[in-house]
């Protein structure tokens, strides 16, 4: 992510911490359904936020239906970052429909998609697909995955980014 690109963030708690982070990154334009998200980034300078609105879940404390996936096809982004709770084998699930329509048209607004998921996500399915990981330019995990799930990615050869998490001082 460079100064002056603009950015989809999708709901999710890794991804509300990559939101945050982004602010070393401003002057950026961020796209969101993620209600932490839009209320840690409102008050931020240099940083031009998008509140996507809809149907608010307190389940996943953000919003999506028809008003949210209407705003997104009428947005386009420099990257779209999605996050997913189950990973198995080379294909992306959630549990809930209405979230993987708005990842979806979240992954359709974007140039560029990333995919996070922390390292406990792998090997796991829910209830509906949400993509292959194929679909991603980007996969990138907090920790490495198991033997398994990188053998899968790297058959497929999909390439995995494990990212360094560094604690700050204040």
């Amino acid at each position: 992510v460079e100064p002056r690109m603009t950015v989809m963030i999708n709901d999710g708690s890794m991804a509300a911490v990559l939101g945050q982070r982004l602010v070393s990154k401003r002057p950026l334009t961020v796209i969101t359904n993620n209600a932490a998200l839009i209320d840690a980034l409102r008050t931020e300078s240099g940083i031009t936020l998008i509140a996507l609105g809809g149907t608010f879940s307190s389940k996943f404390n953000a919003f999506f239906g028809s008003l949210t996936e209407a705003a997104l096809a009428g947005l386009r982004a420099d990257i779209s970052f999605i996050s997913s709770p189950a990973v198995s084998g080379i294909e992306v699930f959630h549990m809930d429909d209405s979230v993987v329509r708005t990842k979806r048209a979240m992954m359709a607004s974007g140039t560029r998609r990333c995919l996070l998921v922390h390292h406990g996500r792998f090997d796991r399915t829910a209830l509906h697909k949400l993509a292959d990981l194929e679909e991603f330019e980007y996969i990138i995990t907090d920790k490495a995955p198991s033997e398994a799930a990188r053998r899968a990615m790297e058959s497929a050869g999909l390439d995995l980014t494990v990212a360094e998490h560094r604690e700050t001082v204040a």
